[in-house]
């Protein structure tokens, strides 16, 4: 479809801002870590317009239907096909104003880049990453021999201006650009990888656009003075946040009051020291939380030199209730051990696990399922947490004496309330059932009886773990007790461009 078909442009510049922290791979390691940030010219983080386009035509497609989106994103099958009508732009990386970094910066644009805290704070992050280590667990909830990694990842927070056009009728009442529109706040839209484990959230901060009808001269020229810069809002107006509260997902709310001492993670920055406090010990402790900074957003200005958080990584919730939920699976069904044919061998995830939380390609697999479960990252505030060390011994295993030179001292916190977001696809949990051949009532008895363990102190997160640590109270959110809803046909638009001119 040419332009001369469509003479209208309708175009858009959005300000996304990452909710939780962003992990696009470049797909390839950096020598230290197993992924690094996909980065532009100016070695700042960025957002490639594949990736968004990529989630947004898998979204209009489960909203709207596969015809519609191929109408909208275009296709190519054999010698037919058709253009895409939209156009997508990179996401570029916002300053500390508000000011996106458009093109090589060189000479005096560059000392821009080192001088801007934001801007200067994500440069820094390539010598030193902000990163998530991750394990993978055995059916024994211990950690395999050869499953360790680690993600880099932005942290949450950044601002990103991204440009979106879509060619349309003249007569057309713009239904299809309000449909993109709304897909912008889509719980589904999360980019980069680990998206069921935390990562990934975006959301909609501002949107400015334009209707052009370029067979006026005068919006030809509104177009010509726009230029490259996306967070360049000359000419344009503003438009509403986008709302879209998809009725097919079910959202959750999963409090989490801790009962006592917890640590989760392993990280480098003693709490004390965080808080500006002075520590009570001149040693700092061997073992200390994983502590972040977020980015922070006041009256159009961002600044990363606010106060550390306590962090929650959705990754450790998900990683201990996917194992619980494997046992309660395994007891409503009947699996008992008993009945393994190799006992010596890692029995398989059950299937009611892999339909809910997915499962990645393997030996043994075609391939792999994407999981239907999405889980966020979390952060509690310092000032509300206690601060506790224990100093431990080293036991020999033999003696079950002390061993010499082996005292070391971990810093845990007590107390403390986390609200995690929960998101659950139920189109792809239905379409992963079917496949598995389970159910989605049995998908939801087993993990409502892992969540019921969480809350009920039979399920503990964190280390150490087995001395006592890691203990909450929860209430199961009432979203998740009721029915779960049902997938839904798509949505059937009404006559899109190419069909008007059909």
């Amino acid at each position: 479809m040419s332009t001369l078909q469509t003479p209208i442009l309708q175009l858009a510049r959005v300000v996304l801002q990452a909710r939780t922290p962003l992990s696009i791979s470049s797909g390839s390691p950096d020598g230290v870590f197993d992924t690094e940030l996909i980065r532009d010219a100016n070695n700042l983080p960025a957002i490639p317009a594949t990736s968004l386009a990529g989630v947004l035509r898998s979204l209009w497609r489960a909203e709207y239907g596969e015809p519609a989106e191929r109408e909208v994103f275009g296709f190519q099958r054999g010698s037919a096909g058709a253009a895409s009508r939209l156009h997508i732009g990179w996401g570029h990386l916002l300053d500390s104003n508000g000011r996106a970094v458009v093109g090589l910066a060189l000479g005096d644009a560059e000392k821009r880049l080192h001088q801007d805290p934001l801007l200067r704070a994500a440069l820094e992050q390539i010598d030193a990453p902000q990163h998530r280590d991750r394990v993978r667990l055995t059916h024994k909830g211990a950690a395999a021999d050869t499953g360790k990694f680690d993600r880099t990842v932005l942290p949450a927070g950044y601002r990103f201006a991204v440009e979106l056009r879509l060619w349309d009728a003249a007569d057309s009442a713009g239904e299809d650009w309000q449909r993109l529109l709304r897909l912008l706040a889509h719980p589904g839209l999360r980019l980069g990888g680990g998206t069921r484990a935390g990562l990934g959230a975006v959301e909609v901060v501002s949107a400015h656009g334009v209707r052009l009808d370029l067979r006026d001269p005068t919006a030809a020229q509104t177009l010509a003075r726009l230029g490259a810069d996306p967070s360049e809002l000359t000419g344009l107006q503003p438009l509403p946040i986008p709302q879209m509260q998809s009725q097919a997902w079910l959202h959750a709310e999963l409090t989490l009051q801790a009962r006592g001492l917890w640590r989760i993670g392993k990280g480098s920055i003693e709490l004390e020291r965080a808080r500006g406090r002075a520590p009570s010990a001149d040693k700092d402790p061997d073992e200390v939380p994983v502590i972040e900074r977020r980015v922070l957003w006041q009256g159009g200005r961002g600044r990363v030199d606010g106060d550390y958080e306590l962090l929650l990584p959705a990754a450790s919730l998900k990683g201990v209730l996917a194992h619980r939920m494997a046992f309660h699976a395994n007891r409503f069904a009947g699996r008992w051990a008993d009945d393994r044919t190799d006992p010596t061998a890692e029995p398989e995830t059950p299937p009611e696990v892999r339909a809910l939380l997915g499962e990645v390609k393997h030996s043994g697999s075609d391939s792999g399922l994407a999981g239907a479960l999405f889980i966020d990252d979390a952060w509690l505030p310092l000032r509300d947490l206690g601060v506790q060390r224990l100093p431990h011994n080293g036991i020999d295993r033999f003696t079950g004496g002390v061993r010499e030179h082996i005292l070391f001292e971990e810093q845990n916190v007590y107390g403390g309330k986390a609200r995690v977001r929960l998101a659950i696809d139920p189109a792809r949990l239905s379409g992963n059932c079917a496949r598995l051949g389970v159910s989605a009532d049995a998908v939801q008895k087993a993990f409502l009886a892992a969540l019921d363990d969480l809350g009920n102190g039979r399920l503990a997160l964190g280390a150490r773990s087995t001395s006592g640590n890691g203990f909450f109270t929860a209430e199961i959110p009432a979203p998740l007790k009721a029915a779960w809803p049902q997938p839904q046909a798509p949505a059937t638009p009404s006559p899109t461009a190419s069909e008007t001119f059909a």
